[in-house]
């Protein structure tokens, strides 16, 4: 197994919207198991807690995590909650799943979001350029201050 520094966490809706997860610290594990099977762990403020419970009763659903240097692009992955442990005000989030092939690259996403907006022309590019800027950016440094 090949362990990992999570630095960026976001969750996809079915609607392909993107959402940031704020977290404090994380992992991602590759099990190296001949099946592309991942771990991935984030210690969150319990405010989350909601939203991953509910997150656990689906089977399945689309994460986006950022890998050792926040100014990589996000991995897809589609993963299931496999534990939520309390912790002190926080909790420790734990999801297993298979990274998803490149096919599904992060500006198709952003791109798909935004034509679900109904954005077009100048302002669909303009945002366009907007949202991929963000996302390369080294956000979860603020995140971590939390």
């Amino acid at each position: 197994m090949k362990t990992f520094k999570l630095v960026g966490l976001s969750v996809i809706d079915g609607e392909m919207r993107r959402r940031d997860i704020p977290f404090i610290d994380g992992l991602i594990i590759n099990k190296e198991d001949g099946q592309n099977r991942w771990l991935v762990e984030a210690y969150l403020d319990d405010d989350y807690e909601p939203m991953f419970a509910g997150l656990k009763e689906q089977r399945e659903f689309q994460l986006q995590v950022t890998i050792t240097n926040p100014g990589n692009d996000p991995a897809n992955m589609l993963v299931a909650v496999r534990s939520i442990t309390k912790m002190n005000g926080h909790i420790s989030v734990l999801m297993e799943g298979l990274m998803i092939p490149r096919r599904t690259h992060l500006a198709e996403v952003v791109l798909a979001g935004l034509v679900e907006k109904g954005l077009q022309g100048e302002a669909l590019l303009k945002e366009f350029r907007q949202q991929m800027d963000e996302r390369h950016s080294a956000r979860t440094h603020s995140n971590r201050e939390r």
